[in-house]
């Protein structure tokens, strides 16, 4: 869950009008060529996050418990247009903007269609790995003016991302790639 802020409400709404005025100018057709993008991590031990759980048990739960220092898991990247879904991305460490590039653009550039390359709209959270220079840079050798990101893309709203809502639901389940004979 991501705690909203003062302020998150109306940009919100603001990328809401500016993704209307953008079918409106560009037609429904400019879905097939955006692509919209998310990471999601999947832990293999019963790893929770403090900052954003709580638990009532009938122990103490302030006793001590040794856990290792890392928690294993892997990341998966999905990029997804209206009518396709590009091959997820794995990944087993946490991204920083050299390794973004390396393993997440470079491997998606990999599997763009050449009119994906040359129209491709391409959207993306606010994370800082995917919006130094560095990764907007390579993103902006690609998609020129057509990066939906940290100026557009409203801070904390993971609800507005379809690999969110479509294939990284609320169960943690990768359920479209579960029924996708290319696993």
């Amino acid at each position: 869950m991501h705690e909203l802020k003062p302020g998150d409400s109306a940009k919100q709404v603001a990328y809401c009008m500016w993704f209307l005025d953008f079918l409106d100018c560009e037609g429904e057709d400019i879905l097939d060529v955006t692509f919209f993008t998310d990471t999601a991590y999947f832990h293999f031990s019963w790893y929770i996050n403090s900052q954003n759980s709580r638990a009532w048990c009938a122990y103490n739960p302030h006793a001590f418990h040794e856990s290792p220092l890392r928690d294993e898991k892997i990341g998966v990247w999905v990029g997804m247009l209206h009518r396709r879904i590009v091959r997820p991305i794995f990944f087993s460490e946490t991204l920083n903007p050299q390794q973004y590039c390396d393993t997440i653009v470079y491997t998606f550039i990999v599997q763009l269609r050449e009119d994906e390359i040359d129209k491709a709209y391409f959207q993306q959270d606010g994370a800082t790995a995917r919006t130094v220079h560095m990764s907007m840079a390579l993103l902006d050798d690609m998609s020129a003016d057509r990066i939906i990101s940290k100026t557009i893309w409203p801070p904390r709203s993971p609800d507005l991302s379809p690999p969110n809502f479509f294939s990284l639901g609320c169960d943690g389940k990768l359920s479209v790639f579960e029924q996708s004979p290319h696993n």
